[in-house]
């Protein structure tokens, strides 16, 4: 099949939000023809595009300018919406997607983004997989009574502007894919006819144990820092739970791993047992020295690659209620992590990973058969192609209207 794929962001390097797309194209490519059209952001290089040439027939980006703030997003958004309306890039996209269609270059798409919503026009009756991937707007709307009040109006703005783009692809969409289950109920309030949940997966050979013991009292969290879900996570980390594990473990050391750490959370790594690193090289020697992986967010979407990874690594994992729930394959599967809420309950759980280790306890091979089960990213490209299988052969499109 001859297959153009859209992403709102170059999917490599794999520090970039977009490790999904990187892994699919590099599954998909290896049996299809695939032509890249990708939205450059600030942080791309043009020698990006090396590591998935091997993959794809054609890559072509657009942009590359500068990172936007909130408010910057917010009105992007909002002229996204009008009927008609993109950027340069975005506008240029759109009319190179077009060109491929009326040429008969492609027999579908897999599309993905919300920025990059209008090149959605080009595609005419071409069949579309939409990749939404996570449900942003629960996110955003999760995340509002966390924000600080002077945020909170551009907040309300961009889930009310992400919530019209999210209806409008679920519109578009032939197929609709989900990274989690629920994702796809927070949009489609349960299972659906067009929507497959296609979770992430995990590059086991890259993340697994070298050593064969855990770490002693080593406590960390990982991931992009100036992500809200995961600031709010470390923030709550080392003010709330860890001076509480200190009292049983004086020890105790907390390490929050991530690039992009904001002013808020840099201010915290004065706070005793508690280092922020900042970008990393590697982050998993961090996880060989832990005895257990702390992931305490309180809101959040889409599926937890931070943590598959730490489990991957055999790191026992003590993870709230809403990022266990980012870690369930299909509907019925209950990860095998320690689930806790409250200051108190999350420390405790992480005392008692602490002890064990401390005690000899081996590292975690439930966890990582959990993965190498149920996040593998062969199985997840099948069920893309599957996807791709029935827009391709779907007539008929009476859901439209």
């Amino acid at each position: 099949m001859r297959l153009l794929y859209i992403t709102n962001g170059f999917p490599f390097p794999l520090t970039s939000g977009y490790l999904r797309h990187y892994f699919l194209l590099r599954e998909l490519g290896t049996r299809h023809e695939v032509t890249l059209l990708s939205l450059a952001g600030p942080g791309f290089e043009p020698g990006d595009t090396a590591a998935l040439e091997p993959f794809t027939v054609a890559i072509e980006t657009f942009g590359g300018g500068r990172r936007l703030s909130l408010g910057g997003k917010v009105r992007r958004r909002v002229r996204t919406l009008a009927p008609g309306s993109a950027d340069g890039p975005v506008a240029a996209m759109r009319d190179a997607a077009g060109a491929l269609v009326r040429d008969g270059a492609v027999d579908a798409a897999v599309f993905s983004g919300k920025a990059t919503y209008p090149v959605l026009a080009g595609l005419g009756d071409l069949p579309v997989v939409v990749d939404l991937c996570d449900a942003t707007s629960s996110r955003l709307r999760g995340g509002i009574r966390h924000e600080e009040p002077r945020r909170i109006p551009a907040v309300l703005l961009e889930y009310a502007s992400v919530r019209q783009v999210e209806r409008r692809l679920l519109l578009r969409g032939d197929q609709l894919l989900f990274a989690s289950a629920r994702d796809r109920d927070a949009l489609l309030d349960g299972p659906h006819p067009r929507a497959v949940v296609v979770p992430n997966g995990v590059d086991l050979d890259a993340w697994s144990r070298t050593t064969p013991q855990l770490g002693r009292d080593e406590v960390v969290f990982t991931g992009k820092m100036s992500f809200p879900p995961n600031e709010h996570a470390a923030l709550h980390l080392a003010k709330h739970v860890m001076p509480l594990v200190r009292q049983a473990v004086p020890g105790a050391h907390l390490s929050i791993v991530g690039r992009d750490p904001t002013a808020r959370l840099l201010r915290v790594a004065d706070a005793p047992g508690v280092t922020v690193t900042g970008l990393v090289p590697d982050v998993r020697p961090y996880l060989e020295r832990a005895s257990v992986f702390a992931a305490p967010l309180h809101f959040g979407a889409g599926i937890q690659n931070k943590v598959l990874e730490a489990m991957a690594m055999e790191v026992p994992v003590v993870a709230s209620t809403v990022a266990a729930a980012g870690l369930r394959a299909g509907d019925r599967s209950e990860p095998p992590v320690t689930v806790a809420d409250d200051p108190a309950a999350t420390a405790a759980a992480v005392v008692a990973h602490l002890r064990a280790a401390a005690g000899g306890a081996a590292p975690d091979r439930a966890g990582r058969r959990y993965v190498e089960e149920h996040f593998v990213w062969r199985g997840s490209a099948a069920l893309v192609e599957q996807a791709l299988g029935a827009a391709v052969g779907a007539t008929d499109r009476s859901w439209e209207r």
